[in-house]
């Protein structure tokens, strides 16, 4: 995979894989590309391979992981106004996600530009970045409503030791909380058919589309893979290969990486440049008035 070193080039090589794979590819009709851009590869040590496996950021550390819960309460109980205005768990997450908070959810975009200028960010480690492309079949597409959606997002009310979702009450304490936020969700032993479709559908990927209910995330757009568990709130072994595409025992069924666009570490800058003439400067992407601070101040320290 040779390196781009400039959006003409980027954009060139995003539109020859999605023309490859829609004219090459055996896949049912119905799906959309999306994009996500890493400064670097955060799931392997080895940057010079990118592979198809990525993880949301709450993956990174196990602590994080462990301690899922406290992070989620954490951020409500010292900043409660920033939630004030959010209606459901989903809501919160997206904005906790948006501001750096380790989540479930993994950022995706429809703008292969945006996803470009999150790939030639954070130079510091002098890495190449990467632009995944990822295709989502509209089977695994849902609305922030959606019941699934309204279940993984809850999955930081509940500890580590309820939710077992092999087992057929593992659970009963996640459908507890969700009739918190939607009072008519079902009961296991009311409804066990539903109680069943649940626990297979936890512990899959799920894009969906959030709601805009901060500045930065209508600024940035796009959507977000929500990622469930396994027994004991476990991480998911998601692939996004290609061969797991179309197999519904696989966590990233109906998900799939098709190829990915390096952008090399010594081009950053003038890739980022070449997106502000484009019209999408950092402080489009992160308009907080701390934020446009700071890129100001750096825009005029050259």
């Amino acid at each position: 995979m040779r390196p781009c070193r400039n959006v003409e080039e980027i954009v060139k090589e995003v539109n020859h894989i999605i023309d490859d794979d829609m004219k090459s590819s055996s896949d049912e009709p119905g799906a959309t590309y999306f994009f996500r851009g890493e400064s670097h590869n955060w799931d392997t040590k080895d940057n010079s391979n990118v592979g198809t496996k990525f993880s949301p950021s709450l993956y990174r550390k196990d602590n994080w992981i462990k301690n899922e819960r406290k992070l989620y309460e954490e951020a409500v109980r010292l900043n409660i106004v920033s939630f004030e205005q959010d209606r459901t768990m989903s809501e919160r997450l997206a904005r906790m996600q948006h501001y750096q908070l380790p989540t479930r959810f993994a950022d995706i975009s429809n703008n292969a530009l945006l996803a470009t200028f999150f790939a030639s960010d954070d130079n510091e480690k002098k890495l190449d970045g990467f632009v995944r492309i990822i295709k989502v079949a509209d089977h695994k597409m849902k609305s922030f409503t959606s019941d699934i959606i309204r279940a993984i997002s809850h999955l930081p009310l509940v500890n580590f030791e309820n939710i077992n979702p092999s087992k057929d009450d593992g659970v009963g304490y996640l459908t507890f909380e969700l009739k918190s936020e939607r009072h008519g969700f079902f009961s296991e032993t009311e409804w066990p058919e539903l109680g069943e479709q649940l626990r297979r559908d936890i512990q899959h990927v799920w894009a969906f589309l959030p709601i805009y209910n901060s500045p930065r995330i209508q600024k940035q757009g796009g959507a977000f893979l929500a990622f469930g568990c396994g027994d004991n709130k476990s991480k998911l072994d998601a692939t996004f290969a290609p061969k797991d595409y179309n197999n519904k025992n696989t966590p990233s069924y109906g998900i799939k990486q098709i190829d990915a666009v390096r952008i090399a570490s010594d081009a950053k800058e003038t890739i980022k440049e070449q997106l502000r003439r484009f019209g999408m400067p950092a402080e489009g992407v992160y308009p907080e008035l701390s934020e446009v601070c700071k890129e100001l101040q750096k825009r005029f320290d050259k």
